[in-house]
């Protein structure tokens, strides 16, 4: 294979990842040991000063932050959240401590937006950003 069609391969995909992860298509995979923490990824490019974010799972919500308020699911109080420092540079990463087992799922970052409307009344609805498979790892055994 020369240079050339080497470069367009890896170029095209390089191109499908970035259009896979725009479209939400994509899910990005992250994985952690028993009882650590685990960070996961989600970036929006401008945010709002009381920009409405939330990570769920397709049962449960897992944790809501607005502003300077936040909520977090069932299973997950003390154990997750989206530092508002962070959330002020574009940054919606999911900090998950104390990894368990049950943790195990596809988790889902989305973000509440305005929809206007012809006569300038608006609705919001929560828009997906990305999709986020964590896998927990068990502690080995001697």
């Amino acid at each position: 294979m020369d240079t050339r069609s080497s470069f367009s391969s890896i170029y095209m995909l390089w191109i499908s990842v970035c259009v896979g992860l725009h479209s939400g298509e994509s899910v990005i995979s992250v994985s952690g040991d028993l009882g650590s923490t685990a960070v996961l990824p989600c970036e929006l490019k401008s945010v709002e000063t009381e920009t409405h974010i939330s990570w769920s799972t397709e049962s449960e919500i897992v944790f809501e932050r607005k502003g300077e308020s936040f909520s977090q699911g069932e299973g997950y109080e003390d154990r997750v959240d989206v530092p508002e420092e962070e959330l002020r540079k574009g940054n919606l990463s999911l900090v998950l401590h104390n990894l368990q087992l049950t943790d195990k799922n596809v988790y889902i970052c989305s973000y509440k937006v305005k929809l206007y409307k012809r006569d300038t009344h608006f609705n919001t609805e929560f828009k997906e950003i990305s999709r986020v498979s964590l896998s927990v790892r068990g502690k080995k055994t001697s």
